[in-house]
């Protein structure tokens, strides 16, 4: 019995449900499927189509609903009854539906007996969704059963397109042991269950692994950052302090041994210079010794000159007197002979040619030897005989005041061999002017544009770097600094043997040979100077001065030479000239015969006396020359001492100042090593500890260098700078450690749950051998009923998983012995389908223990012709289970042949609330007619 309250557009109605074959017919949207909504509602199932319970529920407007049903709980042969404790014939199924908080909720009560709906809404034992389901399948309402129930509109043929894999498990479903079933299920979903813990576990591992490596990198890191932090800060803290300290303390020892040379040379110096001054007060007392002697010489030359010029015009007299007789003698044989006075007067005019021709060479030998004779004498003090130009320009400056000196008197060279190349070099600038002060400039080159000098006059000077080897400086001293760019010009020539020597120079590489041959940026010439033109150093002006001596004695041999010559020319010249005039030899000669004769007779002690004189002067003159030479050296000299002098004082003065800004230095640095060690560990200023830091960082810049890279790598570098990134490495070492602990102990479980799954699928295989084999029984024995053949293949099934999973249950059915068929193998027709699924879903609910069943089938005879609606209707028949069928009223009324209980649903009005109560027929089987049309008296 079924009653139903407020489902859907019905108010109420009660029908019975207890014929073995129930029809439900109306027209299309009357409620068929409504009302088996309602039962399957009732029953805890879905609702067809996608529908809900709900839906139904609010069509009416009503804020609850019923639905109530009487079924049997009739105990069976050695079984309990079905709602066990429940012992009652029968029972009341209901299902309240109401609203709460906004929505729609339903409630389940089962209760022992035929229960009205009244006393259920106060007395009931309400149950939820869950737990009235249980109870249900506990009742024998199985899932293979809900599923049978669940089938749509038309699907009643669905069984037969089952694969074979589903239907044996459909039909373990139905038949199989549950609590097997359930052993091995659960024995399956625990080993699964602990396969995918394993699984998830390994993962959590090695998830916790891969965070584990993370951890000790972000440890290494933080570690790393705190080493360089503290390398950083042990660089910045002590090592750097101390490699300061070190090399503070190798700078005092140092400046301490510095000093102590410098005093050393200190006291070297000023010793070297009392000693100079003292060599100097000597010789300006000897240069004054010297000034007075040549002074005496002065004097007795004076004296022997006169004394010799006196005795020598004596004997010069006695001998020209003599020469005039011995002319008379030769004019008075000449006489006696003849005169031919046109060829006197012709020699006449030659011998006044050839007097004049030697005056003439005479004087311009007495100048170039006065020219000689002054530049010997400056080359002897120590000068230099300068172009006219030159001297007045420095006579010009020196008029203004300017202290300066020429560029050839501060150069020496130290390699004679090498003096033609410096010649060569510096043959144009030997008349440049170096000031000594830069600030005279203005005035010396006021001075060089009125008197339009054509040389440098330099005001700057510099001091001479470091000569570069086998450069031209290398083999140069200056006396004083020179102007920057000549050391620079000079340290930038390189000295080569020869040209092939130079030509392997680099290309832009100047270069000068020996003799002069010379290469620059423009190319390469010969520039070579004569050795008698040197100007630059020593060794020119002791050329020069040895020189001019060889070329004033070879002025003074021509000199007498031409002297000889001019006395006898004059003296042919007096004859001829007395030949032509007419005197009388031989008178001249008798009237002075007494003069001749006194001449003869003193002339041998006039010459003896002339040559005494003469010997006397000329040792008067070496004595003199001896006198001026010694002067001379000696004032060289006293200007070298006094030179060095000066350059010493001046050099003092620079040392002494060095050395008091030194010792300064050396006391800031002594107190700043003080400074430094006070708060230092004894150890760090021992010496070993100095040594110690020293060997590590030789340098306190290399310790700046390491200290700017580690911060360059701090600043640059991605670190790890949380402190607890070493916690929590240890708390993942630990849960990783603890993790492998417990996979070990899953593992062993794992392997447990493995042997109790094999054992439990033992066990289901003989169930489900076991099953197959009543499902077989089964479905032949209703295939015999409606006339068909039916074969059942058992499947293969061994204790493996695979296997079972890839196990079927294969049905053939023979159709008026025409061959069997497969399930769904396209060879059925539409009726033979509909048999097929009706054999194989009754064979589901045949069992021995509890005959019977309950099936909804929608529309199982759409599609069939009139003979196969009667053939599954007399299986339907033949069958002991309870079918409740839908169908529209359009069919065959052969359809109602295998009913006797019609349902009749009706549509609702229009503008009226509730539809028709459903009106049932019960069927007559003695009179074996089709029922009449429903009527509304006969349904109510």
């Amino acid at each position: 019995m079924l009653e139903v309250v407020h489902w859907d557009f019905w108010q109420r109605f009660t029908l019975p449900l207890d014929s073995n074959i129930v029809t439900i017919v109306g027209p299309n949207g009357s409620g068929k499927t409504t009302l088996l909504d309602s039962l399957r509602t009732l029953l805890a199932l879905d609702c067809s189509s996608g529908r809900d319970y709900k839906r139904y529920i609010r069509h009416n407007g009503k804020p609850f609903a019923w639905l109530r049903a009487v079924v049997g709980n009739r105990r069976t042969a050695g079984a309990r009854p079905p709602f066990f404790p429940l012992t009652d014939e029968c029972v009341t199924l209901a299902c309240r539906i109401r609203k709460k908080a906004g929505d729609w909720i339903r409630e389940y009560a089962i209760e022992s007996g035929d229960v009205p709906i009244e006393p259920l809404e106060s007395h009931a034992n309400w149950l939820g969704v869950t737990d009235y389901r249980l109870l249900l399948e506990g009742a024998g309402l199985t899932r293979a059963i809900k599923r049978v129930l669940s089938l749509e509109q038309g699907d009643t043929d669905k069984l037969c397109e089952y694969t074979p894999k589903q239907l044996l498990e459909l039909v373990f479903d139905v038949f199989g042991d549950k609590e097997v079933l359930d052993n091995y299920l659960r024995a399956k979903a625990e080993q699964h269950e602990i396969a995918r813990e394993l699984e998830s576990l390994e993962v959590d591992r090695a998830q916790l692994g891969t965070r584990l490596g993370e951890a000790e990198g972000a440890v290494n890191s933080y570690q790393e950052w705190c080493r360089i932090k503290a390398e950083l800060a042990a660089l910045e803290a002590e090592w750097l302090p101390r490699v300061e300290l070190a090399e503070l303390m190798e700078v005092i020892q140092r400046g301490r041994n510095s000093l102590i040379g410098r005093r050393r040379d200190l006291a070297d110096k000023r010793e070297k210079l009392e000693s100079l001054v003292a060599h100097r007060t000597a010789l300006e007392s000897a240069i004054r010794e010297a000034s007075e002697e040549e002074a005496r010489g002065r004097d007795d030359h004076g004296v022997a000159e006169r004394a010799f010029l006196a005795a020598r015009d004596r004997a010069r007299d006695g001998e020209r007197l003599l020469g005039e007789r011995d002319r008379f003698e030769r004019l008075a044989r000449e006489q006696a002979g003849g005169v031919n006075v046109a060829e006197l007067t012709r020699e006449e005019e030659t011998v006044r040619q050839r007097i004049a021709r030697l005056q003439n060479d005479e004087h311009g030998m007495k100048e170039r030897l006065e020219q000689l004779t002054a530049a010997i004498a400056a080359w002897k003090s120590g000068g230099r005989l300068h172009p006219p130009l030159v001297s007045e320009f420095r006579a010009a400056l020196d008029r203004a005041g300017v202290d300066h000196r020429m560029l050839a008197e501060i150069v020496e060279v130290t390699e004679e061999e090498w003096q033609g190349a410096l010649e060569a070099v510096l043959a144009p600038f030997r008349y440049v002017v170096v000031l000594a002060d830069p600030n005279a400039r203005r005035v010396a080159w006021e001075i060089g544009e009125r008197m339009r000098y054509r040389h440098f006059v330099v005001p700057d000077r510099a001091s001479v770097p470091t000569a570069l080897r086998d450069s031209l400086l290398e083999v140069v001293r200056f006396s004083a600094d020179p102007p920057g760019w000549v050391a620079h010009l000079l340290n930038d020539i390189r000295r080569v043997k020869d040209a092939q020597a130079g030509t392997a120079l680099a290309h832009h590489q100047a270069w000068i040979t020996r003799d002069g041959y010379y290469r620059e940026r423009r190319g390469a010439r010969y520039c070579g100077v004569e050795p008698r033109e040197y100007a630059f150093g020593e060794a020119a002006r002791r050329r020069l001065l040895d020189e001019g001596a060889a070329e004033q004695k070879l002025l003074s041999a021509e000199l007498r030479r031409l002297a000889s010559e001019y006395s006898s020319a004059s003296s042919r010249l007096g004859e001829i000239q007395s030949l032509l005039a007419g005197v009388d030899a031989v008178k001249e000669l008798s009237a002075r015969a007494a003069e001749f004769a006194h001449a003869e007779r003193h002339l041998p002690g006039w010459r003896s006396a002339a040559q005494t004189a003469a010997d006397g002067l000329t040792q008067r003159q070496a004595e003199e020359r001896q006198a001026m030479e010694r002067r001379i050296g000696l004032g060289s000299q006293a200007a070298t001492v006094s030179k060095e002098v000066r350059e010493l004082e001046q050099e003092l003065g620079g040392l002494g100042t060095d050395y008091e800004v030194q010792r300064r230095e050396h006391v800031a640095r002594i107190l700043d090593a003080r400074a430094k060690r006070r708060g230092m560990p004894r150890a760090w200023c021992a010496r070993s500890g100095l040594a110690e830091a020293k060997n590590r960082f030789d340098t306190a810049k290399a310790v700046g260098f390491e200290v700017e890279r580690l911060r360059t790598r701090l600043d640059q570098g991605q670190w790890v700078t949380d402190e607890r990134v070493i916690a929590k490495r240890d708390k993942l070492r630990e849960d990783h450690e603890r993790l492998g602990s417990t996979l070990s102990a899953r593992r062993e479980h794992h392997a447990e749950a493995v042997r109790v799954a094999d054992n439990a699928r033992a066990a289901y295989i003989n169930v489900l051998r076991a099953t197959v084999r009543q499902y077989g029984r089964n479905v032949r024995s209703l295939g015999e009923l409606a006339g068909i053949g039916v074969e059942v293949d058992p499947p293969h099934l061994e204790n493996d998983d695979v296997v079972l999973a890839q196990a079927g249950l294969i049905v053939k059915f023979d159709f008026d012995q025409k061959g069997f068929i497969g399930l769904n193998d396209g060879e059925a027709s539409g009726g033979q389908q509909v048999m097929k699924s009706f054999i194989l879903l009754v064979g589901l609910m045949m069992d021995e223990a509890r005959p019977g069943g309950f099936v909804f089938i929608d529309e199982p005879f759409a599609h069939l012709d009139i003979f196969n609606i009667d053939k599954v209707g007399a299986f339907l028949d033949a069958t002991r289970a309870q079918y409740i069928l839908t169908t529209p009223n359009t069919h065959n009324i052969n359809i109602f042949r295998p009913s006797d209980l019609t349902l009749i649903t009706g549509k609702r009005r229009p503008k009226e609330t509730w539809a028709p109560p459903v009106a049932f027929l019960r069927r007559d089987r003695l009179t074996d007619r089709p029922p009449p049309a429903p009527s509304e008296t006969s349904a109510s």
